[in-house]
């Protein structure tokens, strides 16, 4: 009898594409975002006209009319999806991000340097998490300093806060308080999922702007095996209010279900109903506010499963 093996691997072509360009102000930068923005939903409208799959002089793509009003490099991937590419401005930087491709063309770099600005970081084809590093700059007295720090992570993990509904599982935030000359009033460590990170980073900004901050990002792809945010932990200052983890007892009469609304939930990956099983009794959430446990309890219970809140460690 012979007897042969085989050992490979999948082919996936799937990644992100990351590119940030800097301005010299952020006026300029909110212009330039929103111009590109408006011309990739042109173009989606485009592309889903008739025709468009066989482009013309007399009915170019939005993508060609830009890159021939900048004088552009151009190629046959203006014809391309650009369904998923979102773009959007944080202060003076402006982002442009797309969950799912191979490439981006070279127009979109060249276009931030023709308006002005500079490319400076690029993420090419990224595989793993996108990790935010959030700056928060001003000049704050020394007397209420503290108070405003502790005031800003209290927001930014309120119920309705950006590390509360938008921040996933699997990375917990983390920050800690600046306390030497030049430092950052504040350095936060988030991971957003993909179609996360527009919502996440306007609306950590937002929240740094209400107490006279500004924010300068710094992102990287996270390729290490451990927790690309351990050099910030333990959080500080540490937050106000208690949090609590949810557990997981049983699964009830459905665990393929309860692995549904906990994948929702998570705002992770994928999880199949045997990982729900291996996991009880666990917590399956962790360091959440009251109301935000007290809802997915609730959610997890309707699916059929046994949880419940508890203080967390």
């Amino acid at each position: 009898m012979r007897i042969h093996v085989w050992n490979a691997f999948a082919s996936n072509n799937s990644g992100s594409y990351t590119i940030v360009g800097r301005f010299p102000t952020e006026e300029l930068a909110a212009r330039v975002a929103a111009e590109l923005s408006q011309v990739l939903e042109e173009h989606e409208r485009w592309r889903g006209s008739p025709g468009s799959r066989h482009e013309e002089p007399e009915n170019p793509s939005p993508l060609r009319v830009l890159t021939q009003t900048y004088s552009l490099t151009q190629s046959e991937a203006d014809l391309a999806d650009q369904g998923e590419l979102r773009v959007w401005s944080t202060g003076h930087q402006v982002f442009l991000h797309d969950p799912w491709t191979l490439t981006l063309q070279d127009s979109y770099e060249e276009y931030l340097r023709v308006r002005g600005g500079k490319v400076e970081t690029r993420i090419r084809h990224a595989h793993g998490c996108i990790v935010s590093l959030f700056e928060l700059h001003g000049t704050l007295p020394k007397k209420t300093k503290a108070e405003t720090v502790s005031a800003v992570v209290e927001e930014l993990y309120a119920d309705d806060g950006p590390l509360v509904t938008l921040a996933p599982f699997d990375v917990q935030p983390a920050w800690r308080e600046g306390s030497r000359p030049g430092e950052p009033v504040l350095t936060l460590g988030a991971v957003f999922q993909d179609l996360d990170l527009a919502p996440g980073y306007t609306a950590v900004e937002g929240i740094a702007r209400r107490h006279g901050l500004r924010v300068s990002v710094r992102v990287s792809e996270d390729q290490s095996p451990g927790d690309p945010l351990a050099w910030l932990r333990p959080s500080h200052p540490p937050l106000e209010r208690k949090l609590f983890d949810v557990w997981i007892l049983e699964a009830g009469f459905s665990s393929k279900e309860v692995a549904r609304r906990l994948t929702e939930l998570r705002r992770g990956g994928y999880i199949d109903g045997p990982t729900v099983l291996k996991w009880i009794p666990d917590a399956v959430l962790k360091r959440l506010t009251r109301a935000r446990a007290e809802q997915a309890v609730k959610f997890l219970r309707e699916g059929g499963a046994n949880a419940e809140p508890r203080p967390a460690g």
